[in-house]
């Protein structure tokens, strides 16, 4: 996911909103990106999670050779008031599920401070298990809600936000990933808190399918500052 991120010497730009809305740009990172060793072991690196999840993921979303039932295919839509969504079907729910889910239990256990916002407290080890047990769950357990700016050619797609938890209008807790023009937004909720029926509606679901939220032109900067309160 960092591949679209690198410059031409090979280094990453990283955004920070509070710059941002200074005026101020972007600012460097090392080639290796935000990477932290020894928090896996190498059987849960290799092969749990990069044989069988990264490796679907990177094909499913970049390209490459799948199976016709695991092969996303993806078409453009607008509803009835005006909203631009993309439809994929056959996504693998459980490996592109728990792909993601990695990517938000790996940033709870990680001690970088890029990642320090995301605390999952007891839902960490609930997710740490579906992940070793290669379970996702069901559509309501950690669904989560895509959006994107990359048909927007105003808005940088080299680009990955500081991750961070929020709570949505609907009173919800969600984790916040930005990176390279997707918008990743995990609910970590008990079963008693329903969620709002358009982040089920949209979510990766068991039946293989998933929207994603086409974010209008000309408004990526304010949903990206909006959601660190700023304007």
């Amino acid at each position: 996911m960092y591949r679209d991120l690198y410059d031409d010497k090979h280094k990453i730009r990283v955004f920070s909103p509070h710059e941002r809305a200074k005026g101020e740009g972007y600012t460097k990172k090392p080639s290796t990106g935000e990477y932290e060793g020894g928090i896996l072991c190498a059987d849960c690196d290799n092969t749990l999670l990069g044989s069988k999840y990264e490796d679907y993921a990177r094909k499913a979303i970049y390209g490459g050779r799948l199976p016709e039932n695991e092969n996303p295919v993806c078409e453009n839509f607008k509803n009835q008031h005006g909203v631009h969504f993309t439809t994929c079907q056959n996504i693998s729910y459980l490996k592109f599920k728990i792909f993601l889910l990695s990517i938000l239990w790996r940033s709870s256990i990680s001690s970088r401070p890029f990642f320090s916002d995301i605390k999952l407290g007891p839902h960490e080890e609930i997710i740490r298990k579906m992940i070793y047990d290669g379970n996702p769950g069901e559509v309501d357990d950690y669904p989560i809600f895509f959006m994107t700016y990359v048909n927007d050619k105003s808005m940088p797609k080299d680009l990955i936000v500081h991750p961070r938890q929020i709570r949505t209008k609907s009173g919800h807790r969600a984790n916040v990933f930005i990176i390279g023009g997707m918008v990743y937004m995990f609910h970590v909720n008990s079963k008693n808190h329903k969620l709002p029926e358009h982040v089920l509606t949209e979510t990766i679901k068991p039946n293989n399918s998933m929207n994603i939220i086409q974010i209008p032109k000309g408004t990526g900067w304010d949903v990206i500052l909006g959601y660190y309160g700023l304007k």
